[in-house]
């Protein structure tokens, strides 16, 4: 049973945070839009406190640059913003294939998952 159960483990992502090689587990925050490969990553935060503030940045930038957003997004999109801490905290405790919001037909998404860790003259920079 021994290899089975280190065959699974090494096939999942690292968690947050941590390294596999080259690899570091990290949150996933972008939009997406269902039915199109059109995934755009506006954070890739190995920490939560990252993520956070890329979060905050990313939602206060686009309510900035879409002021003929109708007042139902908006509000949805700032109470988002108000509760961050809260809604993010709820989000990674539940199914994390949903949404973390829509706004017209693009959804913002928040995952785990993993990327390539930055290496530069034969160091890590994490």
């Amino acid at each position: 049973m021994w290899p089975f159960d280190f065959f699974k483990k090494i096939s999942r992502d690292p968690e947050v945070g941590q390294t596999r090689g080259d690899y570091i587990g990290c949150y996933l925050l972008g939009t997406e839009t269902p039915g199109l490969h059109d995934a755009s990553y506006h954070s890739l935060a190995t920490t939560r406190a990252a993520l956070l503030d890329d979060a905050r940045s990313f939602l206060q930038g686009f309510l900035q640059e879409h002021p003929q957003l109708p007042d139902s997004e908006r509000e949805e999109l700032q109470s988002l913003l108000d509760d961050l801490e809260t809604r993010v905290d709820a989000h990674l405790a539940g199914d994390t294939r949903k949404p973390l919001a829509v706004q017209g037909g693009t959804h913002l998404f928040l995952r785990p998952g993993m990327r390539a860790r930055k290496k530069e003259q034969g160091r890590y920079l994490e």
